[in-house]
């Protein structure tokens, strides 16, 4: 998931949202949009010109007069911030994806100009004054949702505050906008390198090494994007290389992200207290699922505990391992860990992920996965033959009985100036009669130049993971208001719908449909069943990892700035959470792109988590290829948006209030 938040906005802020930008949209209502690869000066007249145009809506908003009602308040608000999210998640967006490097630039310009102006419309009294004044008694349930949602941002922005408390808090919020551009700019563009001689290359796929040609000096260069690093860190013999390789990736923007992290911490806990909170992690949580920095800090530490035994036990495992060819060894660093779960998976459950890659090439995930979402929800996807930013872009359009309900673009491959990660990016924000919902899945697989390239099992969950977002934000793309269209409820819920998805990469039913090699044959189901039994080989040591990273998170966010030292903050709290030591001369603060986006609440992936895995439950108890189940799932889960509370959707969903029970089980080994 990517985040745009920089402060509190009226639309949804939990993924990138937006954009008018694609020409030929059909639909009710929908309008042509600017072409999809401006110049640099097209785009910044088109922002310029959408600017001017919202700070004329924007005035027309704060003159209106009594009488206060829905239509003359709730509307013209509601229009505005569905075209204002738009045009900022266009330079969301093309700030992480447009390969001209001038759009991107200016795409930055637009970005923090339009995050401004919501920044103001999220402190004007006279917006505020005329929603607080209108009477939604009467009026639908999904109005009086967005009434109360509307009104509980405007407050936790600070609308309430005095003049010159106003003015400081946009101050802030500006600052903060800019200093998170440069932190995300600086990750983004620090792609390093190491070079190695062709035997150090020893146990990594033939294929890999076929694809990195010979330098003029001899030597292969290898990145730090996840294309060469999840191969190396897992199948290189030579430890020596993937030492070098991960203290190269866990350094990208250091030393240049200290110093402009330290200030957005600083800037974020300004902004806190004037808002009448002790920290910036009890003002983000506020409107959560959690509450409160005190329940997350007391979720992790819960979390940890829990994981413990599960993690100790791994690394157990993992030091037997390294001590049948290193006898001293008394310790597992962290960039053997991958490479000594690949070798038990290989010697202790016949589980080779270099051969298991046969069955995995791109297009056939790409068209399994899309098989998995229509037999399951009921849909059909075709292709969409219109205009991209990219020559690898795909893109496709979502039909139910017969009818366009969405559109979505895949942008799936590494280059040069690209988001280095994984994101679902809410790409158009869909309304019910108006316009379809689009989002844009962005990943850095290979298969770029040969879609028959093969994926890492692993990479086949993050793309269904990823999926899981994609789908979440299409199905429940269709309210009537803005701010509860697509992916808009609780932060710390977004995760949990791609989370469950995750779990039908281990069913053989599923996989059978598509896990095919070359010579035409479906991966044998005796295959799957090893797989799932060493599925959980290193589950606990992953979660007490995350559980470090979910609280560097929060108490960066939760302890006066003033008060830490970043590195000693971090590693203090990297003995204290991760069963594996510090890897020296790395980082990860400098190059964590989740300390902007995501700020105090990385604790979410967990959270959600939890929560994924009790709604999967059901399925396990009723069939993975329950279509009754699953459309279920769709309608009473993801189709509402953000029109009830998260835990209101589960609860529809499973019948009852969720619990631990499952997630439990699964840190146990018995699920």
């Amino acid at each position: 998931m990517r985040s745009n938040a920089a402060s509190r906005f009226m639309f949804p802020l939990a993924l990138l949202i937006a954009c008018p930008l694609w020409a030929d949209q059909g639909g009710a209502g929908e309008q042509p949009a600017p072409a999809l690869s401006p110049t640099a000066a097209a785009y910044r007249n088109q922002c310029d010109t959408n600017l001017d145009r919202f700070q004329q809506d924007f005035r027309q908003l704060e003159s209106i007069e009594a009488p206060y009602n829905a239509g003359r308040v709730l509307a013209p608000l509601n229009a505005f911030e569905l075209r204002l999210g738009d045009a900022l998640n266009q330079s969301s967006l093309y700030e992480s994806v447009h390969p001209d490097a001038d759009v991107r630039d200016v795409a930055r310009d637009c970005t923090a100009a339009f995050n401004n102006l919501a920044t103001r419309l999220s402190l004007s009294r006279p917006v505020y004054e005329a929603v607080e004044a209108v009477n939604v008694a009467g009026e639908p349930a999904d109005t009086r949702r967005y009434h109360f949602v509307t009104l509980r941002n405007f407050r936790l922005a600070g609308v309430d505050k005095n003049d010159e408390t106003r003015e400081k808090i946009r101050a802030l919020n500006e600052e903060i906008t800019r200093l998170g551009q440069l932190f995300d700019r600086n990750i983004l563009e620090d792609v390093r390198y190491i070079e190695v001689d062709t035997e150090e290359l020893v146990g990594l796929p033939e294929d890999f090494i076929a694809n990195r040609p010979v330098q003029e000096n001899g030597k292969i260069r290898l990145s730090t994007r996840y294309t060469d690093t999840i191969p190396v860190y897992t199948y290189a013999r030579s430890d020596e290389v993937r030492r070098r390789l991960r203290q190269a990736d866990r350094s990208r923007a250091h030393p240049e992200n200290r110093e402009i992290l330290e200030q957005l911490l600083a800037r974020r806990h300004e902004l806190a207290r004037l808002l009448g909170f002790d920290n910036f992690a009890d003002y983000i949580t506020a409107d959560k699922m959690i509450g409160s920095a005190d329940n997350a800090r007391a979720f992790i530490r819960r979390i940890h505990k829990l994981a413990a035994p599960a993690a100790e036990k791994d690394v157990e495992r993992l030091l037997a391992e390294l001590r049948k060819t290193r006898a001293k060894a008394d310790t597992v660093q962290r960039w053997q860990a991958m490479y000594l779960e690949e070798q038990i998976r290989k010697s202790q459950y016949q589980v080779d992920a270099a051969e298991l890659r046969q069955y995995f090439s791109y297009a056939k995930v790409r068209d399994g996965i899309f098989g998995l979402v229509t037999d399951l929800f009921d849909v059909t996807i075709k292709p969409w033959h219109t205009e991209t930013w990219h020559p690898s872009v795909e893109s496709y359009e979502m039909y139910r009985d017969g009818e366009l309900i969405a559109r979505f673009h895949m942008d799936m491959h590494p280059r040069q100036g690209k988001y280095q990660h994984a994101a679902a990016f809410t790409t158009r924000t869909g309304i019910a009669g108006e316009q379809l919902p689009v989002s844009t899945l962005v990943c850095n697989f290979a298969g770029g130049s040969d879609p028959d390239t093969p994926m890492e099992f692993s990479e086949v969950r993050t793309f269904l993971h990823e999926f899981g977002h994609l789908l979440h934000a299409l199905f429940g793309g269709h309210q009537r208001w803005a701010a509860l269209s697509g992916i808009a409820t609780e932060w710390d819920f977004v995760e949990a719908p791609s989370q469950m998805l995750e779990e039908w990469m281990y069913d053989r039913e599923t996989l059978q449909t598509f896990a095919i090699n070359d010579q035409g044959e479906p991966i044998p189901g005796e295959l799957v069943a090893k797989i799932n039994e060493a599925r959980h080989l290193g589950e606990g040591l992953t979660v007490s990892i995350q559980m470090y990273y979910a609280a560097m998170s929060l108490e960066f966010h939760r302890l006066p700035p003033e008060q830490f030292d970043l590195l000693d903050k971090m590693l203090e709290l990297e003995a204290e959470y991760s069963p594996l030591p510090h890897q020296e001369d790395t980082y990860f603060y400098a190059n964590l792109g989740h300390l902007n986006g995501y700020s105090a609440l990385y604790y979410t992936y967990m959270w959600s988590k939890v929560i994924a895995l009790d709604m999967f439950s059901e399925f396990e108890k009723e069939g993975l290829r329950s279509t009754e189940l699953a459309t279920r799932f769709r309608d009473r889960v993801l189709a509402p948006g953000g029109t009830r509370p998260a835990s209101e959707l589960v609860h529809d969903f499973l019948g009852r209030p969720y619990n631990f029970e499952a997630f439990a089980k699964r840190l146990k080994g018995e699920l």
